[in-house]
C-alpha cells in the first residue's frame, strides 16, 4: 500500500501541486507515489503503530486537495511533512485527553466502576478549581488548548496574543496548575 509507484510524471512538485489545485486527480496519485512512503515513516515515528500510521497518511491524502486550495505552499515536501507530523500529534493528543496536563491518574485496586467514576469526578473538580485560580491569560489559553482542543494558531486568534505568547501562557499555566494541585494534595495529607 505504501510502496512507491512507478509514476512517469517528471514534473516538479510545484507543477504537480498546481495541477492538483485545478482538480487534476492524477496529480494526487503522483504526490502519493512520491510521498506516501515518507509520510508513513513520519507516522511510524510518532504513532508507533503501522495501521494508525497508514490510516493517518490515507486521511491526509483524502483532504490534501482541499488543504492545498486553502494554503499557499512554497515548498511542498517540508510543508507536507509538517502537516503529517501535526496530524500525528493531534491523533496522540486525542487518544490521551488530560495527559498533556501531566495529571496523576488515581488507580486504587478493588474499587468498582462507580468508585472510580467518583474519584475521576473529584480529580476533575480539583482540576477545574485549579484552572479557576490561574490568571486570566493562562486560564484562557489552558481552556482553549487543552479543553476545547484548539491549535496554537486558533488560541492566538482567540486571545489576540502571538503564538509565542500563547506557548508561554500554556507553559506557565501548566506549571502553575501542577503547583496548585500539589499544594492542594499537601493540604489534604495533613
Amino acid at each position: 500500500m505504501f510502496m512507491r509507484g512507478t509514476s512517469s510524471d517528471a514534473a516538479d512538485d510545484d507543477t504537480v501541486v498546481a495541477r492538483l489545485r485545478t482538480g487534476d486527480r492524477r496529480a494526487l496519485g503522483t504526490l502519493w507515489d512520491r510521498y506516501a512512503h515518507l509520510l508513513y515513516g513520519v507516522g511510524i515515528k510518532y504513532l508507533k503503530d503501522a495501521e494508525r500510521a497508514k490510516d493517518t497518511v490515507a486521511e491526509l491524502f483524502a483532504v490534501l486537495p482541499e488543504l492545498l486550495r486553502r494554503h499557499q505552499v512554497e515548498h511542498f515536501r517540508p510543508w507536507v511533512h509538517t502537516v503529517m507530523r501535526n496530524r500525528c500529534l493531534m491523533v496522540l493528543r486525542s487518544e490521551r485527553p488530560g495527559r498533556s496536563l501531566d495529571l496523576e491518574r488515581v488507580d486504587i485496586p478493588g474499587h468498582d466502576e462507580a468508585g472510580e467514576a467518583l474519584l475521576r469526578e473529584a480529580g476533575l473538580q480539583r482540576l477545574e478549581n485549579a484552572i479557576a485560580q490561574l490568571n486570566a491569560d493562562q486560564r484562557t489559553c489552558i481552556e482553549a488548548f487543552h479543553l476545547r482542543r484548539m491549535s496554537y494558531a486558533q488560541v492566538a486568534a482567540l486571545t489576540g496574543h502571538d503564538v509565542e505568547q500563547v506557548r508561554s501562557h500554556l507553559q506557565n499555566g501548566r506549571r502553575n496548575l501542577r503547583l496548585i494541585l500539589l499544594r492542594h494534595a499537601d493540604q489534604n495529607d495533613r
